[in-house]
């Protein structure tokens, strides 16, 4: 299922890597422009017809928000085990997220100038997490525990029912032990365009977060200024670098954790230090996924960007991985501060075998909503800033202002912008 192959700059297997795109297709602009549209003119109307066109739910019959009864019973349903693991896992959220929260500052100047940085929380945010098929708690609780640090006031969840009209107990149970009720049983780009818009039902956001499809992804890229998005999602990545020491077994498992989202466009990814070793992970590759039935759910994404890429040297794979600019990176290294401090571009870093990327999927308070597809050049992953606005605040005096007119008079004149200037002048 993995390709083994020498690495180079020009190895077809790397460049095919490097092109990996989240490539929505053309008929998905055309489909969802037209939905946003007609929510936009025509409110619920519309949002419930595509409701029941798109997911078969109709919203007059199983109700547009989640009630008070169907959080109880998800209180009643889910296990102690799990309760208790969200709690945890919250716990450790919570703790690492309030590190976050950006602290502002007033500077004082000469005459009497007073210049302060102010930040407040957006107003309200939709965050958007699939449930139908696979529940995301996990993703409800990265999404959710920023907006909270950050004092976001009003935060609506949007997931796609089950043909009954329930939302499961599992992410419901999530959403009542952080307090969040307002869980609307809506999805794709009719919810986001109710949320975006506003409705008679539905109040307009401020801001729209969270994973979904190829339609959700397009309504966010289609609503951006509209209100404000995270991100436009790819699919999941990992690139690994292992010296001759790294447990292949640990490699294998760590590639299959990326490989089973199931898509066929993640991308699973090691840099190992010889062709007996790449062929050692191959094999464990082939026996993990049979012995756990995972052949599968991996096998497309292992056969389209899954490869084992033999390196003459460590700083040749950080070369390697800094061009991709993974979602991922795993450093199983003996010596991996050395290695920690040249490589720049990757969502997360992952240090040492016990490091395994599921523990900041799930648990150790790090925020798994991280940039794919190269964009960790440029991009960072979610973080309480998200959820909050700066902005400064000018004390200017008499003084000051007569001081320094001229300079401002100057500068604006320049540009042919002579109010500003006439704004300055009936001042001196």
């Amino acid at each position: 299922m993995v390709t083994i192959s020498k690495f180079s700059n020009q190895n077809p297997r790397y460049i095919n890597l490097l092109k990996r795109r989240s490539n929505i297709p053309t008929e998905v602009e055309a489909t969802v422009s037209d939905v946003l549209k007609n929510v936009k003119e025509r409110g619920d109307e519309a949002l419930y017809f595509y409701m029941k066109e798109f997911d078969n739910v109709d919203i007059n019959e199983i109700g547009l928000f989640v009630s008070e009864k169907e959080f109880a019973n998800a209180r009643e349903k889910v296990s102690e085990e799990f309760k208790e693991a969200v709690q945890k896992a919250c716990d450790n959220l919570f703790k690492f997220h309030k590190k976050q929260l950006p602290i502002g500052f007033s500077e004082e100047y000469e005459d009497g100038v007073v210049l302060e940085r102010k930040y407040t929380p957006i107003n309200s945010v939709a965050v958007t997490v699939p449930g139908n098929m696979a529940p995301l708690v996990s993703t409800l609780c990265m999404n959710l525990i920023p907006a909270i640090v950050a004092g976001v006031p009003n935060i609506y969840i949007l997931t796609k029912p089950r043909i009954d009209g329930t939302i499961d107990e599992h992410l419901l149970y999530v959403a009542d032990y952080l307090n969040v009720k307002n869980y609307l049983k809506i999805s794709g780009s009719q919810g986001l365009a109710a949320v975006a818009y506003g409705t008679d039902s539905i109040n307009k956001v401020d801001a729209i977060t969270g994973p979904g499809n190829n339609y959700t992804q397009m309504a966010k890229k289609l609503l951006f200024g509209e209100v404000k998005v995270d991100s436009i999602a790819g699919p999941s990545e990992i690139a690994i670098i292992a010296d001759e020491n790294a447990n292949s077994t640990f490699i294998a498992a760590d590639m299959m954790s990326q490989a089973e989202h199931g898509t066929g466009f993640e991308a699973s990814t090691a840099f190992c230090m010889s062709e007996e070793q790449a062929h050692e992970i191959k094999k464990e590759i082939y026996r993990l996924c049979k012995e756990n039935n995972l052949i599968d759910a991996t096998q497309k994404t292992f056969e389209n960007y899954g490869d084992i890429f033999v390196v003459d040297s460590i700083q040749e794979a950080i070369n390697a991985v800094n061009e991709i600019a993974p979602e991922h990176v795993e450093l199983l290294l003996n010596d991996y501060e050395n290695v920690l401090a040249r490589l720049t571009n990757a969502g997360a870093v992952f240090v040492g075998e016990y490091s395994t990327e599921p523990v900041g999927d799930y648990f150790c308070g790090t925020n798994h909503i991280l940039p794919t597809c190269g964009t960790a050049k440029f991009s960072s992953g979610m973080s309480v800033g998200e959820f909050m606005r700066g902005y400064s605040v000018i004390k200017y005096t008499e003084t000051a202002l007569k001081k320094n007119a001229d300079y401002i008079i100057q500068l604006a004149e320049s540009e042919g912008m002579n109010a500003h200037a006439l704004a300055v002048k009936v001042r001196k």
